[in-house]
């Protein structure tokens, strides 16, 4: 029986951060400090996240071909994450400079670049006939050529029977009216409080989640922060708490971290609510260091802090990556 993997469509980029104390006035200057350049884009980081715990992953992304694109190739390689489906355009590569406040809060600055253009079907189709389930990061619909892409591709996937989730991006949640329709028959919907308010126009996580499966997502992961999750599925709502443990240093790639470690689960064979406990998890560690994906814990790590004392479920949760003659992993 193939081993279940996991197609990741969206952006991979190179992200510059920087920490500040304000942003400056227009027209004057700031001073920065612990200067960082790390690989990142929004796919990037969920699929990295998602190969650390032991899932099979590939990605589907453009890059440039210049030394960032380098730094992103070697950096998906040594994390185990396939890269037939990765397209290398001519010019620059995706940069993202994050200036980070004193709360570790994120303000980002992005050029896409090659990740606004289409993939040609024939890169990609031949990893969805093997994939079990099919990720989208929402940045993907703020252009035309990445929108046809991420259209094919969800259409494609349903048409096999393969789960769908898409991570809304700010501006998808703007454009609510338009994307809309684009939820229907997705599995797993993972917007942030802000993006499921923007989205739907009401004033609760919870009330978004609702109006969010009214619109034909099937399960909403609302993620919120220092408040944790709130799952809304079949089986009702649930507000799971979030991981308190570590500090709190650069939120870049929360969510990604959050939606890989989620996946990661559901492909082992664990419910919702373990996908929760365990994104959360990935979340806490994934902002306790800058960059978008250095944090993401190992399968390795996360079986050592399996023990979370504020809630007994996490051991669970994260027994259900952990290897077993049944089920082999990779670590």
């Amino acid at each position: 029986m193939a081993t279940p993997s996991l197609l990741v469509y969206g952006d991979a980029s190179v992200d510059i951060s920087l920490r500040i104390g304000s942003l400056p006035q227009p027209g004057l200057d700031t001073e920065a400090q612990d200067p960082s350049v790390t690989p990142g884009g929004s796919a990037a980081n969920c699929a990295t996240a998602a190969a650390r715990l032991g899932a099979k992953v590939d990605l589907i992304a453009r890059i440039g071909d210049d030394l960032f694109a380098k730094m992103i190739m070697e950096d998906l390689l040594s994390e185990g994450v396939g890269t037939s489906g990765v397209q290398v355009a001519k010019g620059p590569s995706a940069l993202v400079v994050a200036l980070i406040d004193p709360r570790g809060e994120s303000t980002f600055v992005s050029s896409r670049g090659p990740s606004t253009g289409r993939i040609p079907a024939e890169l990609y189709l031949p990893l969805l006939d093997e994939a079990s389930m099919l990720h989208v990061s929402g940045y993907s619909f703020q252009n035309l050529e990445s929108r046809a892409t991420a259209l094919r591709l969800l259409h494609e996937a349903r048409r096999r029977g393969i789960s769908t989730s898409l991570d809304p991006s700010p501006l998808f949640a703007k454009r609510h009216h338009q994307n809309s329709g684009r939820l229907e028959g997705i599995d797993y919907l993972f917007p942030n409080t802000h993006e499921a308010i923007a989205t739907t126009g009401l004033p609760s996580p919870e009330e978004a989640s609702r109006a969010l499966r009214s619109l034909g997502a099937k399960a909403v992961v609302v993620t919120m922060g220092a408040d944790g999750c709130l799952l809304n599925d079949e089986s009702g709502v649930i507000h799971i708490p979030a991981v308190t443990d570590f500090p709190v240093t650069d939120t870049t790639g929360a969510g990604d971290g959050f939606a890989g470690g989620f996946l990661a689960v559901i492909l082992a064979g664990g419910t919702p609510l373990q996908g929760c406990l365990v994104g959360n998890l990935v979340a806490a560690r994934v902002i306790a260091e800058i960059g978008g994906h250095k944090g993401a814990p190992s399968l390795k790590d996360l079986l050592h802090l399996d023990a979370h004392p504020a809630d007994p479920r996490f051991h669970e949760a994260v027994q259900v990556l952990a290897p077993s003659p049944a089920r082999p992993r990779q670590i």
